[in-house]
């Protein structure tokens, strides 16, 4: 071989047998897809995994946030409906108090007795005080306790529980009063389920589910007048029946007012304007402050009163009968035409009142005024008016009048004289 030839075969590449190329080929075709279908399976069952997890997390928050919603939805219907069984243990016992014959009431005694007759029955467990049971839906039930005090209670556990929640006489500290004339009531309300009507109600089987417990103070109004008289005013020098005006006493005195003050002007040409037996009267000893008067403080009154109006725009037309209305709009309080003083019952005025010409009043009840007091014609009020400042009472061509009436005083006094609801307040829950 010539020096060309080698040359030229050490340039040239090597062969290789095509059967072998292609084996080769096959092969790494072969190792390559096997390697992408692993990767693809893993990722799958990853992905898998993942969505299980994610689908797990998302459900049980779910049930578990619809779980609490319903849980506090039942919590808060419950307490609820504990809440309003303390309240109608309350309104019970009130209602109680005001139909004894004997007032004021100086214990707080349900009975129960079903020999009388007709049967008395007040409670369903004297030993407690005033209790009843009622069914709400199905087993579901609610029971209110008004308990009364009983400090022999032979069961040390019942005895420690009436302890807390036995309604009270609390006249002496509340106002200085005779016994009965202030309460304090306490009532306790359940909701449970009774599956075992032959037990106590928070005895298993039977599960209380709510207890909540409410309280309030009663008071039993009185109205105590300086005098009986158709007019009870502070300074008699400043009162003044001018023309057209009339006092009308009666069997009672017309006007009472203190000795110590001048007397009430009737002007030049009386003509029997003030009339009474007699038609003035001075006192010694003079109160006509709120808690002489009722009892109260003038808060208290307002805690009692039907109706409160800090705006002259919703004083009632025509008050309801035998209501208390506090009127409280400022300085003066002003009757007219469009809005005059008529129906029946008592009306606390803080402040002066100023009663226009053709106000068209007709009222029956008693009129008590913190403040000076303007009355025109035409106007007429039967029962009494008590005035704490300057009072003139006059008309043009028809008159106004104020006439001392019995009848509508006694029957005034009966209805704002039986026991009232002053305020109540919810204690912390307690579970027997």
């Amino acid at each position: 071989m010539t020096e060309n030839e080698i040359f030229t075969q050490k340039l040239r590449p090597a062969r290789v047998d095509d059967s072998v190329m292609r084996g080769s080929c096959s092969e790494d075709r072969r190792d390559a897809g096997a390697d992408t279908s692993d990767e693809r399976g893993t990722a799958l069952i990853l992905a898998l995994l993942f969505t299980t997890v994610v689908v797990g997390v998302v459900v049980t928050g779910t049930l578990t946030l619809k779980s609490q919603v319903t849980k506090n939805r039942t919590l808060f219907i419950t307490n609820y409906q504990a809440v309003m069984a303390a309240r109608s243990g309350l309104t019970e016992a009130l209602s109680w108090l005001r139909r004894q014959t004997s007032q004021p009431v100086t214990e707080f005694s349900p009975l129960l007795d079903q020999t009388a007759n007709p049967p008395t029955l007040d409670t369903d467990d004297p030993d407690i005080g005033l209790v009843r049971d009622f069914q709400i839906s199905g087993n579901l039930w609610a029971r209110y306790e008004v308990w009364r005090e009983w400090s022999s209670d032979p069961e040390p556990d019942r005895r420690a529980w009436r302890q807390q929640y036995a309604c009270s006489d609390i006249s002496e500290p509340k106002s200085g009063r005779a016994p009965g004339a202030a309460w304090r009531l306490r009532s306790v309300g359940y909701v449970y389920r009774r599956y075992d009507e032959s037990v106590a109600f928070n005895v298993e089987p039977n599960v209380v589910l709510a207890t909540e417990s409410t309280e309030t103070d009663i008071l039993r109004a009185v109205i105590n007048l300086p005098g009986e008289a158709a007019v009870n005013v502070a300074n008699g020098e400043t009162c003044r029946i001018n023309s057209n005006g009339r006092v009308l006493g009666g069997d009672s005195a017309g006007i009472y007012f203190p000795g110590d003050t001048g007397a009430p002007s009737q002007g030049d040409r009386a003509e029997n304007r003030v009339t009474g037996r007699p038609a003035t009267a001075r006192s010694a000893v003079y109160d006509d402050s709120y808690e002489a008067v009722f009892g109260l403080t003038f808060a208290e009154i307002s805690s009692m009163a039907d109706i409160i109006v800090t705006n002259e725009e919703d004083f009632p037309d025509p008050i309801p009968d035998n209501a208390l209305i506090v009127v409280d709009v400022g300085e003066t309080f002003t009757i007219d035409a469009s809005r005059p003083l008529a129906g029946t019952g008592l009306v606390v005025v803080r402040g002066s009142m100023v009663m226009q010409p053709g106000n068209n009043s007709l009222f029956s009840g008693m009129l008590y005024v913190d403040g000076n007091f303007l009355m025109h014609a035409p106007s007429e009020i039967n029962g009494t008016v008590l005035v704490r400042g300057n009072m003139t009472v006059e008309g043009a061509s028809d008159y106004a009048t104020i006439n001392f009436d019995a009848d509508a005083l006694n029957t005034l006094m009966a209805n704002f004289g039986a026991y009232r609801r002053v305020n109540a307040i919810y204690l912390p829950r307690r579970n027997r």
